[in-house]
């Protein structure tokens, strides 16, 4: 394999610094113009004055401030807050978008039951009181049959927090959310255990000092934060360097400086061969290493296996290029970073993947030090006064939300209370999970086969185990087993079609939502206030919980009039008040040096790890007999006529949340199937056939073929999000092939969470 051709470099970084001002000098030009061409045979009509609303973008989780226009009690438009440290006043096409949230015709409108079999879509409208009376009575019911215990409530938005509380006040501790066992959790559990610092999320990267990026498959240009892809942007401008790994040449990998055609599941390999380089070589920052760090000699020890050329017949990267890259990185250290796939749930092991990249990082010297990490200014809004939880593995901390286990033992059964049925923070279990998200995974498994106790109700928020997980068979044996099942949501989708009552929630432009507390190089508090007054019969999620509250007899937990004067009580807390909130839509903390970059300014960093120190053979990993985590696990490979199965997102979508959106299914209304020209020219597959596309088990379907060189000859590549086939889904509903249906549904085995990656496919011409 041949390193890529750099001498597109300096076309590249002048196309992104001349993006703005090339877009200002063409707007002005067609003003001018439009302004020659204009007759009308009319005065020109004035448009009606409009006010604006403060909130947070609710079309993916990135969750950009915004200012909502209206007009005659209607939203309109929808800009960013400049103000935000989030976007800066940039919103993305997905989020101009959310207006179509609100208008969609096909939206949930009113309360519903279901009159016939589950997943049929046979309802009847029923009033409010009816409505929650019933979820109350169906709820009670299932507790003193079961236990409180055989509750699950699953939820996926920022919106989700009343649910959690709500279910954990009725006695339950299972409550999760796929952004952990689904997405995010191995990275997360890996910078933990190493440095003690989550670093998922809103990552706290000093992007535009940043001068060079080694970037293993995060596709920044695609999944497009606003803030994220901003800085990157700026770093690149400023002469950063990108070296981008992916089988894939995504629109990324047209912006740096190298592609390198990895092959899938083989991340980890090409990492432990740059550590070893960097070690063997002395490539390391050793002042840090010194002052901060713990495990070296150890490390050197494990990795001294894992040589450039060992790896080559691996990943296919040539030996020579790892060292080079090592080289690179050191010297222009400590202004470089690793970056991560933001969904690290796809081999048997990303837990060693997560690890390879915090210890390179922490190797490089990059803590708190310019176009680095750095350290996020803050501020802390404490919870408001509640009573206590009445179940096991609760600690409530101030700054962490109602339930942070981050400081909390492993879960444990005290005085009888019950553990987690999807084993998240249980000992012999899956004890590195985190069981204030739980594993989403096992915890559909964990319904499906009741065990380890019935689990008999779901309460979901928001989300669909059908498209976000990757076992369809699981997931409906698990919702046909329920008792009672009531989903709040604002869309219709295939899992909430399985549901007894349906409450419509009213969308986030409006209603109140609790208030976004957010560390960047500011410190910042976002509110999310109501543009317009709900559209139809629909309420916010925290007064769903607090009627559901009041009926089931914790009304304790919910003990404001309304979500404003919540809002109120928890600035004033704080030092603030919601009025001096609403004045910008956000109070910050500036920015400062000392605290972001105290290694700049003669500081210290902390490090909350056992030892105080950077881990780089973590010490809760060998408590718990998991030192081998950073050890390769061979990965499996296609035979011949098989191909590795990948998949992934793109700016036009979120997830699958967005297809039945009409602005943005018209941008991308179905998916394809990416594959090499080589590899379709054998199977006499042609650009834009039907092919079909079928894993192991037999599952799959029909899709569009994309014949492209942007893709590996032993790998194909479809979006995610669509196939969907709910029939309430009128824009989306029988377009394009459902990822879910080919990736894998193994488990990561250090974490329990899921493994996507995999599977193999064979490919047929239609």
């Amino acid at each position: 394999m041949q390193e890529s051709n750099q001498s597109g470099k300096a076309s590249r970084r002048a196309f992104l610094k001349g993006i703005m001002g090339t877009a200002a000098v063409s707007t002005a030009a067609l003003s001018l113009d439009a302004q020659a061409r204009i007759h009308a045979p009319h005065e020109l009509e004035t448009l009606k004055d409009y006010e604006e609303h403060w909130g947070f973008c609710d079309m993916c989780y990135w969750r950009c401030g915004l200012k909502v226009r209206t007009r005659d009690g209607k939203a309109f438009k929808i800009d960013g807050n400049p103000e935000h440290p989030l976007n800066r006043g940039v919103v993305c096409g997905k989020g101009n978008s959310g207006i179509q949230v609100a208008f969609a015709p096909n939206r949930l409108k009113q309360p519903m039951e279901r009159t016939g079999a589950r997943g049929d879509n046979q309802w009847r409208p029923m009033p409010w009181d009816e409505a929650l009376d019933k979820v109350a009575h169906e709820l009670t019911k299932v507790k003193e049959k079961y236990g409180p215990q055989a509750l699950v409530m699953i939820g996926h938005g920022t919106w989700e927090k009343p649910y959690h509380r709500l279910a954990h006040a009725f006695g339950t501790p299972n409550t999760t959310s796929p952004v952990f066992g689904l997405c995010c959790g191995p990275r997360g559990v890996a910078n933990t255990l190493i440095a003690g610092k989550n670093l998922t999320g809103n990552e706290t990267i000093d992007l535009e000092n940043c001068k060079y990026f080694l970037m293993m498959g995060r596709n920044i240009t695609e999944s497009l934060h606003n803030g994220e892809t901003l800085g990157w942007i700026d770093g690149v401008a400023n002469g950063a360097k990108v070296v981008y790994a992916d089988p894939r040449y995504t629109i990324t990998a047209s912006k740096a400086d190298e592609w390198l055609s990895i092959r899938p599941l083989t991340d980890h390999a090409f990492l432990l061969a740059l550590i070893h380089v960097v070690i063997k070589g002395g490539l390391y920052d050793k002042q840090f290493v010194a002052e901060y760090v713990t495990g070296l000699d150890e490390l050197a020890a494990k990795v001294e296996q894992y040589t450039p050329e060992w790896q080559e017949a691996i990943t296919t990267i040539p030996a020579d290029t790892v060292r080079r890259i090592a080289l690179e990185m050191a010297q222009k250290a400590p202004a470089v970073f690793v970056y991560s796939p933001r969904r690290l749930t796809r081999t048997s092991n990303d837990l060693g993947t997560g690890m390879s990249i915090s210890i390179l990082n922490s190797l490089f010297g990059v803590w708190d030090r310019k176009g680095g990490i750095f350290t996020p200014q803050t501020i802390k809004v404490p919870e408001i006064d509640l009573p206590e939880f009445p179940h096991a593995h609760v600690s409530r901390e101030e700054g962490h939300g109602d339930f942070d286990f981050a400081h909390n033992p492993f879960a444990v059964d005290v005085e009888g209370k019950i553990q987690r049925a999807d084993g998240a923070g249980v000992p012999g279990r899956w004890p590195l999970a985190n069981p204030q998200y739980g594993l989403t995974n096992e915890m559909w498994k964990a319904m499906a086969e009741q065990d380890p106790y019935p689990l008999k109700a779901l309460l979901t928020a928001g989300g669909n185990g059908f498209t976000n997980s990757t076992d369809y068979d699981t997931v409906r044996k698990a919702l046909l087993n329920m008792d009672f099942y009531v989903a709040a949501d604002v869309s219709p989708n295939e899992m909430n079609s399985y549901a007894d009552i349906i409450l419509p929630e009213a969308s986030y432009l409006e209603r109140y939502d609790d208030l976004q507390i957010g560390g960047a190089r500011e410190g910042f508090i976002a509110l999310r206030e109501p543009a317009m007054q709900p559209l139809h019969d629909t309420k916010g999620s925290w007064d769903i919980c607090k009627a559901l509250s009041q009926r089931l007899g914790l009304e304790a937990y919910f003990p404001h009039d309304s979500v404003a004067d919540m809002l109120d009580d928890r600035l004033k807390k704080a030092g603030y008040s919601l009025a001096e909130l609403k004045e910008k839509g956000i109070i910050k903390k500036p920015a400062d040096d000392a605290i972001n970059f105290p290694r700049e300014m003669g500081g210290k960093s902390v490090f909350p790890t056992p030892s105080g120190k950077i881990e780089l053979i973590p010490s809760q990993l060998q408590a718990l007999g998991m030192a081998d985590a950073i050890e390769w696990a061979e990965q499996p490979r296609p035979k011949d006529g098989e191909f590795h199965f990948t998949f992934g997102r793109v700016g036009f979508h979120t997830h699958a949340r967005t297809q039945d959106n009409i602005w943005l299914n018209y941008f991308m209304p179905e998916n394809l199937l990416w594959i090499h020209p080589d590899a379709a020219a054998k199977l006499g597959i042609s650009d834009g056939e039907t092919v079909e596309v079928k894993d192991p088990k037999g599952r799959g379907g029909k899709i569009a073929a994309k014949v492209t060189p942007r893709i590996r000859p032993d790998t194909v590549f479809t979006v995610h999000g669509f196939g969907h086939w709910d029939t309430r889904m009128t824009t989306a509903v029988g377009k394009g092939l459902s990822d879910s249906l080919l990736a894998s549904d193994t488990r990561e085995k250090h974490i329990g969470s899921i493994s996507m990656g995999m599977n193999m496919v064979t490919v047929t011409k239609v």
